[in-house]
């Protein structure tokens, strides 16, 4: 058998496409089953193995590493720029080792089962709230085309709903009554659902002690110590703190050239969006606290002096900015955060 020191492994659910390269020269590039795929990693010596950023990423990277191999994982934005010829599996592994020989080569982070089920957890719960919204909003706007107008509360949308379909004189029809009525029931389930899964997600991340260390963090509750963890538990990821802010999307974006700098806006669709918008409605929550009191801390202090230099919105950035340094510090070093209090 040829030797090979690296594997590029096109992910799939149940055929993939492997590739083996030794010094860059490709040895084989062939199909294979997921049950060859895991004795490939298992039986192989030990290399370098390639995947992109996808379905199963996670998984395949466990079993790559607990095999002894180094993994790198690849964004598929990145890869694409070094695909030539047309979209096929085989091309696609050629790609994914050019992008992984690139000098400026930006690997992925990988998740651990724990993490892992942190997020899914938090990805439920987000799914849950997202359609009990949407299915609120539709009611809402069917009801409204027979000029029923509910005010703009969850509160005020459960008091409305029984007492519209009671109405006999609403102008509804039964068999929309009786639609309405079962999308009702799918929105209270929903509610349900969101509701345990916040009481699920609060407990376990009151049992993770790095998430635990999360929450002192101004602006921070249980969710956004989630999205902090799951973004900045590899610290080895990233080269300092700013690198870090920047991966979570709270830097200004840069368009330099010709050795002049330009400091732009913050990006509204750059970096991890759910976690940015978190940390800023946190940080606005801070901010609105801060307005009916005296600063206590220094941070506080410089976060009161900002608001009134430059506004809510820009100083509710520059302290998410701030929390994500600060996060990724205390994940580094193992420290809990203490803030400076104002001398007395």
């Amino acid at each position: 058998m040829s030797k090979f020191n690296l594997i590029s492994i096109d992910l799939a659910k149940n055929v993939f496409q492997v590739g083996k390269f030794f010094r860059q020269n490709l040895q084989s590039n062939k199909a294979v089953s997921r049950k060859q795929l895991l004795s490939i990693l298992t039986t192989s010596p030990r290399c370098k193995v390639v995947m992109e950023s996808c379905g199963g990423a996670h998984y395949w990277a466990r079993k790559a590493r607990s095999a002894g191999h180094e993994v790198v994982i690849l964004d598929p934005r990145f890869v694409k720029a070094f695909r030539v010829g047309q979209k096929t599996d085989a091309n696609d592994v050629i790609a994914i080792a050019a992008a992984s020989f690139s000098p400026n080569v930006r690997p992925c982070k990988s998740l651990t089962q724990a993490q892992q089920s942190l997020q899914s957890i938090d990805r439920m719960r987000a799914l849950a709230e997202k359609q009990k919204r949407q299915l609120a909003n539709q009611i809402r706007g069917l009801l409204l085309e027979f000029g029923i107008v509910i005010k703009q509360s969850e509160c005020a949308f459960r008091q409305a709903i029984p007492e519209i379909l009671e109405d006999s004189d609403s102008g509804l029809t039964a068999g929309l009554r009786q639609c309405i009525a079962q999308c009702y029931e799918l929105f209270k389930a929903q509610s349900t659902l969101k509701e345990t899964l916040n009481e699920l997600l609060t407990g376990l991340v009151k049992q993770d002690e790095q998430c635990e260390r999360l929450l002192a963090l101004e602006g921070v509750g249980p969710i956004t110590a989630v999205g902090l963890l799951i973004s900045l538990s590899d610290t080895a990821h990233f080269t300092s703190g700013r690198n870090a802010a920047a991966n979570v999307g709270v830097t200004p974006r840069q368009h330099s050239s010709g050795g002049k700098v330009r400091i732009g806006h913050i990006a509204k669709y750059r970096g991890e969006i759910t976690l940015r918008s978190h940390l800023f409605l946190g940080a606005r929550a801070v901010i609105s606290q801060l307005k009916h009191r005296e600063p206590k801390t220094k941070k506080e202090q410089w976060l009161k002096a900002l608001v009134e230099r430059r506004g809510v919105k820009c100083a509710a950035i520059a302290l998410a900015n701030k929390t994500v340094r600060t996060a990724y510090a205390m994940l580094k070093k193992g420290t809990s955060y203490e803030p400076s209090l104002l001398a007395n």
